[in-house]
């Protein structure tokens, strides 16, 4: 069945495709309305050098380096089961500027207020991560590098992708249903109306007797004629 087909059979099944499409349309809002929206946190940190010189060289290297570093522990798989043990989000986002030392802190969720202090504590991670390797290098306090926080963490948008996606996906399912129901029954009914018209057309035809595969001789239509040959020979 081609596209022309279907697109006949669904018009001529049309009270059966409109509900069916106007009950996916109610299906799609009703799913949309069950779907909450998230909530998009970001903050804004930067890598400060030391007030004193460092009597050995930095682990880091430079400061854009640090802030590349950090950002690299930060969005490891462990960082993130420590996030979540603590009862916060995991599904934040740490992105480092190139050649900057400019840290934002990104993060996704139902809750605003929980993705606030998720932002907070990988805040908290970075300037642990600092202070503990420099610390190990042997830098001391006022050598090493810190993390000043810009911009604090606070609500950026309200985002409605998960709920457009689901209610895209049910309504692009229902109207597929809809669809094929509606070409389903007129074949249905197209089938339905074939085998009665045939039965209708056998009815009407008279029985014809076979006699030996061939059909009898009318028993109106008095004796057989005699051929000619044999009326010829007989008076001869």
């Amino acid at each position: 069945m081609d596209v022309w087909q279907i697109t006949v059979a669904t018009l001529r099944r049309w009270y059966i495709f409109l509900p069916l499409l106007a009950l996916t349309a109610g299906a799609v809002q009703v799913v949309g309305a069950g779907v909450a929206p998230e909530y998009e946190v970001a903050g804004t940190a930067l890598i400060t050098p030391g007030s004193a010189p460092a009597p050995v060289p930095n682990p880091y290297g430079g400061e854009d380096q640090a802030n590349a570093a950090v950002a690299i522990v930060l969005n490891s798989a462990e960082m993130r089961a420590r996030v979540q043990a603590e009862g916060l989000l995991p599904s934040y986002e740490v992105a480092s500027r190139s050649r900057s030392t400019i840290m934002t802190v990104s993060v996704r969720g139902g809750d605003a207020d929980q993705a606030e202090v998720t932002a907070d504590f990988v805040f908290g991670l970075a300037v642990e991560e600092l202070e503990q390797r420099q610390s190990s290098a042997g830098i001391p306090p006022a050598a090493q590098y810190g993390l000043d926080v810009l911009a604090a963490p606070s609500l950026q948008a309200v985002v409605y992708d998960g709920k457009l996606q689901v209610q895209a996906i049910t309504g692009l399912l229902g109207a597929s249903l809809a669809l094929v129901v509606a070409v389903l029954f007129d074949d249905i009914v197209g089938l339905v109306r074939r085998r009665r018209a045939r039965r209708r057309g056998a009815a009407a035809l008279p029985d014809e007797p076979v006699t030996d595969g061939l059909p009898a001789w009318p028993e109106d239509a008095g004796p057989a004629v005699e051929p000619r040959r044999d009326r010829d020979h007989a008076h001869a």
